[in-house]
């Protein structure tokens, strides 16, 4: 990673009040269209103005997430991808939320029994299903999201180069931090959690070379008990900025952090009204364009089986969000670094290296 040296200004004066209210998942998947979700925040979700599609009437799609889509979050990003694939192609999907992970293979069979012809995994954790149900179906394609897998025919993965967005949110909190001490709290650790979070570790050491970031997986990303708990000890050991990457479990994350009066940074979406007085800013980003281009894949007959990664596109749009708490100087300065990793001045690297 290059660096070049910056002014970083910290400007920030909040009052913590509001918590966000926990959301739990059934263990029992709910499969349904969908409902309408507003337009993300992160610029457009295409590459370009769609022309008028085309698809194979044949061609179904599922999507299996681990909770459900009302998650403000990752869960809600697949029903924003789901959105985009039948606002943009024009074909079917079906979104089974709440997918108990020890049970995705069944779930995989059960939508290759039903002749879909693309069923995507949402999350990494999703891996093994589609690996061994893959080869039972040859003629069924498999995508997994946040995975690098790949077999050379019916079963490919996406990623984005998570570390382009994740960099801003090490940056931000490394910006914000009084203490030189920050937190990031996970799940589970698989090459994509991995990079999000050595991605976070990099765009904090670019401000202060010196801070230290703690950091833990939890075991589950949708449980805000654990995550509370994690917060709790790094609140303890000296954090007072707060990160990381989970689904509903983010609650956990929240409410230890109001309760000490911290600023938490979130992810996928502008979700500060959830908790105005906690929530700083949010690290914008959603796979859903990137899913809609491996769905053309399916279309076209291009689909190889293959792993792509994605990295931050010129025209994405802020990748982090500016909330009542959060200085506009210091916003500007964030996009003045954002553009920086987009042109390439400053290269993040890729690393998914488990600790």
């Amino acid at each position: 990673m290059r660096r070049n040296p910056r002014t970083l200004v910290v400007a920030i004066a909040s009052a913590m009040a509001m918590i966000l209210a926990g959301c739990g998942g059934s263990d029992t998947p709910e499969t349904s269209g969908g409902t309408d979700t507003p337009e993300p925040s992160t610029g457009s979700e295409t590459p370009e103005e769609p022309e008028a599609a085309e698809p194979d009437s044949d061609i179904r799609v599922a999507i299996l997430t681990p909770g459900p889509t009302t998650d403000n979050g990752y869960n809600q990003d697949a029903d924003r991808a789901r959105s985009a694939i039948e606002d943009e192609l024009g074909l079917e999907v079906a979104l089974t939320e709440s997918v108990d992970v020890a049970n995705q293979a069944d779930v995989y069979r059960q939508f290759a029994t039903q002749g879909y012809g693309l069923v995507i995994g949402w999350g990494g954790q999703f891996t093994d299903g589609a690996v061994e149900v893959a080869a039972e179906f040859p003629d069924t394609n498999f995508l997994v999201v946040n995975s690098n897998v790949e077999n050379g025919s019916n079963l490919g993965s996406l990623d984005t180069a998570i570390e382009d967005w994740q960099f801003m949110a090490g940056w931000l909190a490394a910006s914000l931090s009084e203490s030189g001490t920050i937190g990031w709290v996970g799940a589970l650790c698989f090459p994509a959690t991995a990079a999000n979070l050595h991605g976070t570790e990099q765009g904090a050491e670019f401000v202060d070379a010196d801070i230290e970031v703690l950091s833990t997986f939890t075991g589950d990303f949708e449980d805000p008990t654990v995550a509370s708990q994690a917060a709790q000890a790094m609140i303890e050991s000296g954090a007072d900025v707060l990160t990381g990457n989970l689904n509903n479990g983010w609650a956990g994350v929240i409410e230890a952090a109001q309760a000490a009066g911290i600023p938490v940074i979130t992810e996928w979406e502008d979700n500060s009204a959830t908790a105005p007085d906690t929530i700083v800013s949010a690290v914008l980003k959603s796979q859903a364009r990137f899913v809609v281009a491996e769905v053309e894949k399916v279309l076209d007959g291009t689909f190889d089986g293959s792993f792509t990664l994605y990295n931050l596109p010129d025209d994405w749009g802020p990748t982090v969000a500016n909330t009542d708490l959060l200085d506009d100087a210091l916003h500007a300065q964030a996009l003045e670094v954002q553009a920086m990793i987009a042109s390439g001045e400053i290269e993040p690297e890729h690393d998914e290296t488990c600790p």
